[in-house]
């Protein structure tokens, strides 16, 4: 049972996969990136398609033998019911303090960057409030959202470009004169945003062209990787060392941007990108909260349960992460090992369990 009988297309499953990934990526990666592979910030990025290509490979796998159900129901036929509810139960907390996580990674960019005095459980609420809205329409209203307000979002990329005057290209060198270690030690963020691929599994059942989905994901996480690097040497090639000690780099990069002095002020334009990015990705995992809490209790309807969801996230954004030092260690010391265990450790081992009962059944 997923939240509604709606149906997407492999399209617009990329549309919202590809500011799911990058909506909290493009302003926390490159500080946390360059902290250890400094001006080899670049590369670490582009390690990050290895765990992003075994997340797509094992959702698409899994779906493949159970067509029409999600995680949360086929790992009870996998591993039974007693493990598979243990699984169930996994991702259903999973979903809510991830997405509890990442309106409190928006609200603390707005607050401490924007809106100074407003108080942070407003704009955690507003936020919420609206991704309700769009959850509670179905997987159809959240997929058209992202078809409109992606593009959107992709702008300030375009944008970057105005910081060209300002660029050192000599900041890239000396390439590797620390070594290959600090480079994989930099990709552990960004390789496990990419690990968040997996989710897609949620949209699988829901599309209308399956057989086109493996291809949109892939081109999906090529165009998050290439983004990624480039946002990350944008920063490096206008920073320089610096920008391991900026909180967000990409912010500070945006507020160099002076052209003609017509073309400048521009962090207004990262803002308008942080807030229908965080949209989007913010309806998404409240969508896979929802559907996971739904199918785990195998109700008939979620609709009436997807405000206080809400609540609930809201709960999880104030109490679980008290202050901004507490949440830039969660997501530089633990999200590394936490979101590739549950987005590619168990869905690996589910599909190797499936797989050895597969042949045992057919032997």
């Amino acid at each position: 049972m997923m939240l509604d009988k709606g149906k997407i297309s492999a399209l617009q499953m990329a549309f919202l996969l590809y500011p799911t990934i990058l909506a909290t990526g493009f302003l926390v990666v490159p500080t946390a990136s360059a902290k250890h592979a400094q001006n080899d910030l670049w590369m670490s990025s582009l390690l990050s398609f290895f765990l992003g290509f075994v997340a797509i490979a094992a959702a698409h796998r899994l779906h493949r033998l159970f067509p029409k159900q999600t995680i949360i129901q086929y790992s009870e036929r996998i591993i039974g019911k007693a493990g598979g509810s243990i699984i169930g139960l996994v991702y259903v907390f999973v979903s809510f303090h991830a997405c509890g996580s990442i309106v409190r990674q928006y609200a603390e960019f707005v607050k401490v960057n924007f809106m100074f005095k407003t108080p942070t459980l407003l704009i955690i609420g507003t936020m919420i409030l609206l991704a309700a809205f769009a959850v509670r329409g179905g997987v159809e209203l959240v997929a058209r959202s992202a078809l409109l307000l992606t593009p959107i979002f992709m702008l300030p990329i375009v944008f970057l470009l105005l910081a060209i005057p300002d660029m050192e290209i000599s900041n890239i060198f000396p390439i590797l004169s620390h070594g290959i270690v600090p480079v994989l030690k930099g990709a552990l963020l960004p390789q496990s945003w990419a690990s968040q691929f997996f989710l897609m599994s949620f949209f699988l059942p829901c599309l209308t062209d399956p057989e086109k989905a493996k291809k949109w994901s892939l081109l999906t996480l090529g165009a998050v990787v290439i983004s990624m690097t480039y946002v990350n040497l944008t920063a490096l090639f206008v920073l320089g060392p610096d920008t391991a000690d900026k909180i967000y780099p990409v912010l500070d990069v945006f507020r160099l941007i002076s052209i003609a002095e017509f073309f400048e002020n521009l962090e207004a334009l990262l803002m308008a990108m942080w807030i229908v990015g965080n949209f989007v990705k913010i309806s998404f995992f409240y969508y896979t909260a929802v559907v996971s809490l739904g199918q785990w209790l195998k109700l008939e309807d979620t609709r009436p349960f997807v405000f206080p969801i809400g609540i609930v996230i809201v709960a999880f954004s104030l109490w679980d992460l008290p202050g901004f030092i507490e949440l830039g260690n969660f997501l530089t010391t633990v999200s590394p090992f936490y979101l590739p265990t549950v987005y590619i450790l168990i869905p690996m081992f589910l599909l190797a369990a499936a797989l050895l009962r597969k042949r045992s059944t057919a032997a």
